[in-house]
């Protein structure tokens, strides 16, 4: 992409996030003056001030941390140092109920679900363009190996399970599944250990009108991420997305948009077999069966080793089809409810493979929406949707310095009868804030380098080993 065209596609990253973040502190701002406290600052970022201005005795700034955002609330919990303040001699204030604390509190993440759901609206009456083969839950094949995250090729899980194409998935350990991204999640978060201590998923499959049940045995998958996979794959419908020029595909006669029917005779119900099928074939001829609008043609296509060096290819790009979506907002934001439940359980369960090196930070978050601003107004607007859930859930955590800590110590001052400690207070957020800027730390090391292994691969240009190969479910944890 063009240095404009990347420009303008991070600064689409920076307004949207900078949005969700002064969408949850305006919650509490305007909830603190609907209530009567006194609003010392409003803030985005942490730290000293870069610039601002003051106005009815507010101070509303940028400050130098882009690590979030506060609204300075003395009367509900003094940040002090913390939040950039240069006033030290703090005066004596009026103390606030246990219902304005508990309000004002709580109004950043109301804020976030309301305007997550204004823009859940607007994405539900557009649509969103999505594969097919996403709003489905049934199998189009199953890996006989897969690559673990060491680089070995052990045997698919679901193989050895016996799984096969065309089962439909209805339940994965007991949670009922919608669509295959929560196939995919809902694998990947999993929790379960037989009494071996060995990794299980129990999958609840329909199989020819009859219901069965499957335990499948998942390995840990991807060097970088290191997360459960069970070698599935969904039914899709392929088509020719693109072509290399001189290549054999397109000397043989294949077109962009011809619709892939089967290869040596063998249907073609998913990427997943396609791209394992061909990289098999080591040089050798295939014969390829294609829809080409009413009417079916064969090729016979010889893959090439490319003028530049490499592996012989066959020259073309396969696609998904896609299909424009509507979907319901409280289906949409349910759906991202539940993807954040099943990570927070996830995280503190020992049993499980999500850690929080999985997480993204604000590097990270910036980059994908970055990334996804390129694909789409419709797909960036559901990803600031999952982006205010997620602030939402997140602040509600019963932890120092969050709103969900500021609740709870709002909630013992209220039982205990008078208020907590300052010097504990203090000693409190402070400890939690070191934690929390040192978490991410870690992560943005992790986001960095995924940053980087994104830029690494190759360009349009190079032409890819056999076919180019499209991610179909990998996916980082928010």
């Amino acid at each position: 992409m063009s240095i404009f065209t990347n420009f303008t596609f991070f600064f689409i990253a920076i307004l949207a996030l900078g949005a969700s973040i002064f969408v949850h502190e305006l919650g509490h701002f305007l909830a603190a003056r609907r209530r009567g406290l006194l609003v010392e600052r409003f803030s985005i970022g942490f730290g000293p001030r870069l610039f601002g201005w003051t106005r009815d005795g507010v101070d509303y700034r940028v400050s130098l941390l882009p690590l979030g955002g506060y609204v300075a609330l003395p009367q509900l919990a003094d940040m002090g140092r913390i939040e950039g303040a240069e006033d030290e001699n703090a005066k004596p204030l009026p103390p606030i109920s246990y219902a304005d604390k508990m309000i004002v509190a709580v109004m950043g993440a109301v804020f976030n679900v309301i305007f997550a759901f204004g823009l859940a609206l607007i994405l539900w009456a557009i649509g969103r363009e999505l594969p097919a083969a996403e709003q489905t839950t049934t199998i189009g094949y199953v890996s006989e190996k897969v690559i673990d995250f060491q680089g070995n090729p052990v045997p698919g899980p679901g193989y050895v399970a016996g799984l096969r194409a065309g089962d439909e998935i209805l339940r994965i350990d007991g949670q009922s599944v919608r669509n295959w991204q929560s196939v995919f999640y809902t694998v990947l978060t999993g929790t379960r250990v037989n009494s071996e201590g060995r990794r299980v998923t129990e999958l609840e499959i329909l199989r020819d009108g009859e219901v069965l049940q499957k335990s499948v045995f998942p390995v840990v998958i991807d060097a970088n991420e290191r997360i459960r996979g069970i070698g599935i794959h969904q039914v899709s419908k392929i088509f020719v997305d693109s072509l290399i020029a001189g290549m054999p595909a397109e000397r043989a006669g294949l077109q962009q948009g011809d619709i892939l029917i089967s290869v040596d005779e063998s249907p073609i119900f998913s990427l997943g077999f396609l791209l394992d099928y061909l990289a098999t074939r080591e040089g050798e001829p295939v014969d390829l069966l294609v829809q080409r609008g009413d009417e079916l043609v064969e090729f016979v296509i010889a893959p090439e080793r490319p003028a530049s060096g490499g592996q012989p290819i066959f020259g073309f790009r396969p696609g998904l089809a896609t299909e424009r979506v509507h979907q319901d907002p409280i289906e949409l934001m349910g759906g991202m409810f539940t993807m954040i439940r099943q990570t927070l359980a996830a995280l503190v369960n020992t049993n499980s493979d999500v850690q929080v090196r999985n997480m993204s930070g604000p590097a990270g978050i910036v980059h994908a929406i970055k990334v996804t601003a390129s694909m789409g107004f419709a797909q960036v607007l559901w990803l600031v949707i999952f982006i205010n859930i997620n602030l939402a859930v997140l602040n509600l955590l019963p932890i120092p310095v969050l709103d969900g800590g500021h609740m709870v110590f709002a909630t013992i001052a209220k039982l205990r009868g008078k208020p907590l400690p300052r010097r504990f207070l203090e000693s409190a957020q402070g400890t939690f804030v070191l934690l929390l800027f040192g978490m991410i730390i870690y992560i943005s090391f992790f986001d960095i380098r995924r940053i980087t292994n994104f830029y690494q691969r190759p360009s349009n240009d190079e032409p890819p080993p056999v076919v180019e190969t499209i991610e179909e479910d990998g996916a980082d944890v928010e």
